[in-house]
């Protein structure tokens, strides 16, 4: 599968008028292009499910947790887990700080132990069988919801956002666990049952360089 990323060449969003309301996309307010990233997909997702108390992001590193905001101030989640194996994002203390292997998180936390689990961009710095075994470790840690996105390519600086160094991570932000060890297509998500972006991307409503795939529980 190959998805075309259509730029918006005005960067009017509407996001910038309410940067905090949650949406499930954003909208160009010039020529009306929608976009949705990995927020947007969680949001849809889980907006209308009030039973949601625990969540998990894996991967978190420096960036924090995705739609961090959204779950403490809208959701009000009782706890959230943050896991990285190298470097964690100093947070608020309703965010439990995991600085270990995403492989053994089940050991550490145990089954349907928090509502969702979400990884956005981790599984692409796993070999494949070790993604796939995560998958599988994140259905049972998982009651609602597992959501993921994953590298189509090994990215760069290509006109395509892709490039053929799997170490171009590695030598912008030192972190040696970001090495590209595997890519990840839409279709191979569809496989494994989950729901994926497919359709967004394909119409340049979402990332072309990034598979974004879920599945309700």
């Amino acid at each position: 599968m190959i998805a075309k990323n259509i730029p918006c060449e005005h960067n009017a969003w509407d996001s910038n008028i309410m940067p905090w309301e949650p949406r499930t996309h954003i909208t160009c307010l010039n020529c009306g292009k929608i976009w949705k990233d990995m927020e947007h997909y969680v949001i849809k997702l889980t907006r209308d499910n009030n039973s949601i108390i625990e969540i998990l992001d894996v991967g978190t590193g420096l960036k924090g947790p995705v739609a961090e905001h959204y779950w403490t101030s809208t959701k009000k989640i009782q706890r959230g887990y943050v896991c990285d194996v190298w470097v964690l994002k100093p947070l608020p203390s309703l965010w439990v700080p995991l600085k270990m292997d995403a492989l053994d998180l089940l050991d550490v936390l145990g089954k349907d132990s928090v509502d969702v689990v979400q990884a956005f961009g981790f599984l692409e710095h796993l070999e494949k069988e070790d993604g796939l075994k995560f998958l599988e470790i994140a259905e049972e840690l998982a009651i609602d919801l597992v959501i993921v996105s994953a590298a189509v390519c090994i990215h760069g600086h290509g006109p395509d956002g892709c490039g053929d160094d799997p170490d171009y991570k590695v030598k912008m932000d030192g972190n040696p666990y970001h090495r590209y060890n595997s890519t990840w297509q839409w279709d191979e998500f569809e496989e494994l049952g989950f729901t994926s972006n497919w359709e967004d991307a394909k119409k340049g409503e979402s990332f072309n360089v990034e598979a974004i795939a879920w599945k309700i529980l």
